[in-house]
């Protein structure tokens, strides 16, 4: 027996995706009405219309959401992702099918943002002229961001763990919503043009061992830290994957060390944590060269998390 599910993801701190079950895109609509507008200023603008839907905005800590995004025309949304700086870069754009057209419009200006974490294929066509969005907080121990993933086509999930099918049960209201993903147990089951993903089991577009911490797609191995990230990795091509993962680290080291000025000031109050190092240790360690060294990386989270919850009234966050 299959049921239909779908996930959702959060952004962080400072960034959150518009929840609701659909987002009508009607400022594409009116874009198409502009006189003299041409194909690449309608795209653009569709790319910027884009950008702000999944612009920030606060989310609590432990949810996880999803959106149906709806154009007008047929889109493909391109990905491109840069590390460098700080903070690196997230740049979207898109061009359009217009009906009984086998071609796509030209590629439209990119649309950058610093505090954006898309995860998905480097272009991602529309299911029709639909857009499945997911969003899911991603903390370590203290929320670094909200990964966003975002996919146009069907997946098949095979014998995934409880907490993912749960999650997709929620975000799909137990069944009553397509958000483009199917859960069964029998590989046969899987409808025949969908992305098949095998749990703890080969035979699938994509593997995932959960027991290593792996995701293995087209040959290579993306490794994760926890639920919001392995599901990042499945729906993600392998360059977006380990890009988005260095840009988190970099951020992850910068709140890292504004907790670690926390830590001291808190202890010049009188109230020791012995956090201060730990922190200092946790923000050497951000400057990961792929995604294996993230996985490190969130297993020292877990041990200052711990630490954390020991103090009784120092808990430094």
């Amino acid at each position: 027996m299959i049921n239909r599910k779908g996930l959702e993801f959060t952004f962080s701190w400072i960034f959150a995706i518009i929840a609701g079950t659909v987002i009508l895109f009607s400022a594409i609509y009116i874009t198409t009405k502009l006189i003299g507008s041409n194909e690449i200023e309608r795209n653009t603008f569709v790319a910027s219309e884009l950008s702000n839907i999944l612009s920030p905005i606060e989310t609590n800590l432990e949810d996880s959401k999803y959106s149906l995004i709806e154009f007008t025309d047929e889109t493909r949304v391109y990905n491109e992702c840069s590390n460098l700086g700080v903070f690196g870069k997230q740049q979207l754009s898109t061009s359009s099918k217009k009906s009984g057209s086998n071609g796509w419009s030209e590629q439209s200006i990119r649309k950058s943002s610093f505090n954006k974490y898309i995860f998905s294929r480097k272009v991602e066509d529309t299911d029709g002229t639909k857009m499945h969005v997911l969003a899911s907080p991603l903390t370590m121990p203290f929320k670094i961001g909200d990964i966003l993933i975002m996919h146009g086509r069907n997946y098949c999930f095979v014998n995934p763990s409880s907490a993912i099918e749960e999650k997709f049960n929620e975000l799909s209201s137990n069944g009553m919503q397509d958000i483009g993903v199917n859960i069964t147990n029998n590989i046969d089951s899987c409808p025949r043009n969908s992305t098949k993903v095998c749990f703890n089991q080969i035979g699938c577009d994509v593997n995932v061992n959960t027991l290593a911490n792996v995701v293995t797609k087209s040959g290579k191995n993306l490794y994760y830290y926890g639920d919001s990230l392995q599901l990042a990795a499945i729906f993600s091509d392998t360059e977006i994957y380990e890009c988005q993962i260095k840009r988190l680290a970099s951020r992850a080291g910068e709140l890292g060390s504004l907790y670690a000025r926390k830590a001291l000031y808190i202890e010049g109050s009188g109230c020791n944590n012995n956090l201060v190092s730990d922190l200092q240790s946790f923000v050497l360690r951000t400057n990961v060269s792929n995604s294996a060294d993230f996985r490190q990386l969130g297993q020292i989270a877990e041990e200052l998390e711990e630490r954390n919850d020991g103090l009784a009234s120092c808990k430094v966050f």
